[in-house]
């Protein structure tokens, strides 16, 4: 095989990434860098933590997606949910003209948790 040959699954784009889970994901970690870029000049701190914390949905958001094993699924998931309360969180921190991009920031992560949550995690307690 040449350099420039790949096999059909080197190129292949993985399942995780038509889900729509991941989509909403990679769309709220976007939405979160955005927020990000504009509280910035105002307040470095948040806008850093926001970052770090949005740019690990998409990843553990695929982890739980991809997993064959309970147990790392389970950890992908709680992880993903923890890091989208921190954008949450983060986003709420926000003022003054950012409020409205902000609170709508804030109700996507709530609703992507729930999703992640109900699609691939908890249901009542038990994990799916």
């Amino acid at each position: 095989m040449h350099v420039n040959e790949r096999t059909e699954s080197e190129t292949a784009r993985p399942d995780y990434k038509s889900h729509p889970l991941w989509n909403e994901a990679i769309a709220l970690t976007h939405a979160a860098y955005e927020l990000a870029d504009r509280i910035r000049p105002s307040d470095p701190t948040t806008a850093r933590h926001l970052r770090r914390a949005a740019v690990a949905i998409p990843a553990h958001v695929a982890g739980a997606l991809s997993a064959e094993e309970s147990e790392s699924r389970r950890e992908h998931v709680s992880t993903a949910r923890g890091a989208l309360a921190e954008v949450s969180r983060q986003a709420g921190r926000a003022g003054g003209e950012q409020r409205a991009a902000a609170r709508d920031l804030q109700g996507r992560a709530v609703d992507l948790e729930r999703a992640v949550s109900f699609q691939l995690g908890e249901v009542n307690g038990a994990f799916c």
